[in-house]
């Protein structure tokens, strides 16, 4: 028996259960199938459509134009729950003129469908992004208050569905409350809340759920109204591709801001339509006023956690609110949180998801035992490090012109997701910016998020950004070019000149300076990508007006005169305008005129809003116009600033939508 446990014949023994499991877990890894995320063939989902054509007071319709959706729907394809909102919308608002056929088959394929993660069967939707974990539990909760009695195919009732939703909805409301949006500032991704929300406000029979809903939109409007210029929603963001970065398609929220205070033109069919046709929602009128704003102002603003805060504010567990904040955030495979997220997916049987099937190659029962995952992936660093969102301590300085924004000090040398750092929005025309390419041949006006974030900060109108690759980047690192871009196109700007390391342009009355390290050229022959080579290069925008610099040829001028300085051993960068020092340190300070500028923001501090995170109350007021919101006590009341000094004066106030 002795001789069983010497080392000669125990190393062989243990070698050969290692191997044996770890080819136990290959054969179960590779037989993992995966769902479809599409169908095979494009189906036509017309519910938006429908929807706006009712309310339009259509008299005649053919019912069948739903099948598409519905077919959609029942193949829980992603994105499923989008098509839900307007469908939902019908039934409230016009369940009683569809045919009883088509009410069946409605009900028949809303009560089979698979709402959340922990509920049996699978499918490849993504449930945890921020816009999807609503809009799921939103849905979950009107069709389960539309047919209570039903059973669903979890084998639950509407009205157990509904209760359950409920809980989710409650805990998704507060995370927006204390923390922001994780998404903050993404003219995609909050279409898709705001249809979420406005069908909670229209059409939610419980009350409290409801004002809450009422409240939170609100933060989402005050986020548009501060950020936009001219109704362009152009700003820092955690989420935003190509069109959203430059200010095409999509910038613009849809319309929305054009309706609330541009022409009053109403928008067209889509997931938001809800906003023109409710009668419980009224967007406070101190938003307006924001909105219009002309004078200069700076807003800095506090969203979302980083992953070490995560464990800190109690969300580092395997609970739902847990769950949802880590998830939403888009911390999956980062070292911290990797055992969560595998605990997550296993707990779900989400192997064969789509979106989660490559965590099936961490799935091995050693590095489960061990707890050896956060070693193997800070080994790799994968790029899916960089779809974690974190916290973004925004600094956008507005003026009736411009808009130059930042996401102070963000994770510089860490790969960029689809996040929008720094950037310019030009008098509501369109939005500049500089990026790191993750393709040689990838234009910056195309591309999503960053090779590797920069180190940006700003002060006012000038934001100083380094691009620093780092040196031990992990065994799953791609290479990406040692060059950075600058979206600058030549076709858009009234007036533009490059001078060897500068680039000027005049949109209106608004002007902006790009300076680089090395020398610029234009790539191509559609002369929009400002091409910078070299694997370090920084970045000056410094942004102006007519009215700040008189004109063009004079700013043009005055920017070239500036000093700039640049400590290569210490990644330090310098840049002097206008009497002030700007300082920065590659991951390290950034200082004004020798004086430190703290990075580290409240919930809001604005001309329009000062609070804490985590507020009990807040405060918007301008212009004579004023709102008050307490997410606790249900409280949601506007009047004049004189109305609420000191949270007196309760005379004055009255409710929006009561």
């Amino acid at each position: 028996m002795s001789e069983v446990l010497k080392p000669k014949v125990l190393l062989p023994a243990v070698l050969i259960i290692v191997l044996l499991v770890t080819l136990f877990d290959l054969v179960r890894i590779r037989s993992y199938s995966t769902h479809p995320t599409l169908p095979a063939q494009k189906i036509r989902c017309e519910q938006d459509q429908i929807y706006f054509e009712l309310s339009h007071g259509a008299e005649n319709m053919d019912w069948k134009r739903l099948a598409g959706t519905l077919e959609y729907i029942r193949g829980q394809y992603d994105c499923a729950d989008f098509r839900l909102v307007n469908l939902i919308r019908i039934l409230y608002r016009f369940g009683d003129r569809i045919p009883e056929s088509t009410r069946s088959e409605i009900q028949e394929t809303l009560i089979n469908f698979r709402y959340w993660w922990d509920e049996p069967g699978g499918n490849s939707m993504c449930y945890w992004t921020e816009n999807h974990q609503i809009l799921f539990s939103s849905a979950e909760y009107l069709i389960g208050q539309r047919y209570p009695d039903a059973v669903f195919s979890d084998g639950l009732t509407g009205l157990a569905h509904q209760e359950k939703a409920k809980q989710r909805i409650f805990q998704w409301l507060e995370l927006r409350w204390n923390y922001g949006f994780s998404e903050f500032n993404s003219s995609v991704y909050y279409k898709e809340d705001i249809g979420a929300l406005i069908n909670l406000i229209d059409f939610a029979e419980n009350e409290d759920l409801s004002m809450k809903a009422k409240i939170i939109m609100d933060l989402l409007m005050y986020d548009v109204a501060s950020q936009q210029v001219n109704t362009l929603f152009v700003s820092a963001s955690t989420r935003a591709y190509a069109r959203n970065r430059t200010g095409r398609s999509g910038s613009r929220l849809g319309g929305l801001p054009e309706y609330y205070w541009g022409s009053g033109q109403g928008i067209q069919a889509g997931i938001m339509y809800g906003m023109m046709t409710t009668a419980n929602y009224t967007l406070p009128p101190v938003m307006v006023e924001i909105a219009k704003n002309p004078d200069p102002s700076v807003m800095k603003h506090s969203f979302g956690l980083d992953i070490p805060e995560l464990k800190k504010e109690g969300f580092f567990g395997g609970d739902t609110a847990s769950l949802m904040m880590q998830l939403g955030g888009g911390a999956f495979s980062n070292a911290e949180v990797v055992r969560n997220t595998l605990r997550f997916v296993r707990r779900n049987r989400m192997f064969s998801n789509a979106f989660l099937t490559d965590f099936r190659w961490l799935d091995f029962s050693l590095l489960n035992w061990l707890h050896l995952e956060p070693a193997a992936v800070r080994l790799a660093n994968p790029r899916s490090n960089g779809v974690a969102m974190q916290r973004g301590n925004i600094y956008t300085y507005r003026t009736g012109d411009y808009s130059l924004f930042s996401i102070q000090n963000h994770h510089p040398g860490t790969y960029g997701g689809q996040h929008h750092v720094a950037g310019m929005n030009i008098g509501g025309a369109f939005g500049v910016f500089h990026t790191h390419p993750m393709l040689d041949n990838q234009p910056s006006g195309e591309g999503v998020g960053y090779g590797y974030l920069p180190h940006v900060t700003q002060e006012k109108n000038v934001s100083l950004a380094m691009y620093c690759p780092p040196k031990n980047r992990g065994l799953a690192r791609p290479v990406f070019p040692d060059c950075t871009f600058a979206y600058f196109p030549v076709d858009k700007f009234d007036e533009m000149e490059v001078r060897d390391r500068y680039a000027f342009g005049k949109k209106g009355d608004a002007y902006c300076a790009f300076i680089a390290k090395n020398s610029l050229e234009f790539r191509a022959d559609e002369r929009r990508d400002l091409m910078q080579n070299g694997a370090e290069t920084f970045w000056i925008i410094e942004a102006g007006s007519e009215i700040e610099d008189g004109s063009f040829g004079r700013f043009r001028d005055r920017i070239l005169g500036n000093r700039i300085s640049y400590d290569q051993d210490h990644r330090r960068l310098e840049y002097r305008s206008r009497g002030k020092t700007y300082s920065l340190k590659y991951q390290g300070d950034f200082m004004v005129n020798g004086a430190l500028v703290s990075l580290d923001y409240d919930r809001y501090d604005s001309p329009y809003c000062q609070s804490p995170r985590k507020p009990d109350s807040l405060l918007f007021r301008f212009n004579g116009k004023s709102l008050r919101l307490d997410f606790k006590q249900l409280e949601r009341t506007e009047g004049g600033e004189e109305g609420v000094a000191g949270w007196g004066g309760a005379a004055a106030l009255r409710d929006l939508t009561r």
